[in-house]
């Protein structure tokens, strides 16, 4: 199969933060091993002032072609803005995943190809509806988080 690929941010925080935070990479770990379908996970941390505890979990389902993003912090973005997803690749423009929906769980069409060189992925506010890929993010970044290869 497909090898999988796991990303973890840890935010800066206390120490009960940080056992959050393992509990919820232990328990992504455990999914993973039940799923060898899903080959990315990044688990996005509040930036600045947010920061506490694990903001969002992103997967990827490479049968279904579709990154998952559960949120897992309370932070919901005001009825006039949208949170959009953003590839970060290496020396190049950061690059629309998609405007997140306000669900708990929200899905966005992706390709391993979207994924493949990219190290991090970050969440901004934008105006409602997301801007256009081109021009990157325009509002502040609440999450972040790495996603590296598991090299196995």
């Amino acid at each position: 199969g497909m090898a999988t690929v796991a990303a973890v941010a840890v935010g800066v925080g206390s120490v009960q933060q940080l056992g959050r935070q393992e509990a919820t990479i232990a328990a992504l770990e455990t999914e993973l091993a039940n799923k060898p379908a899903v080959q990315y996970v990044a688990v996005l941390v509040p930036t600045g002032d947010a920061a506490a505890g694990p903001g969002l979990l992103v997967t990827f389902d490479g049968d279904r072609r579709q990154l998952k993003l559960q949120r897992v912090s309370d932070y919901r973005e005001s009825a006039d803005r949208s949170l959009q997803l953003w590839a970060l690749p290496p020396g190049a423009q950061p690059r629309s995943l998609g405007v997140l929906g306000t669900d708990t769980l929200v899905r966005l069409q992706a390709s391993e190809a979207d994924l493949r060189e990219v190290p991090a992925l970050a969440v901004s506010v934008e105006p409602l509806g997301g801007v256009p890929s081109e021009g990157g993010p325009t509002g502040p970044v609440v999450f972040s988080g790495r996603l590296l290869k598991n090299r196995t």
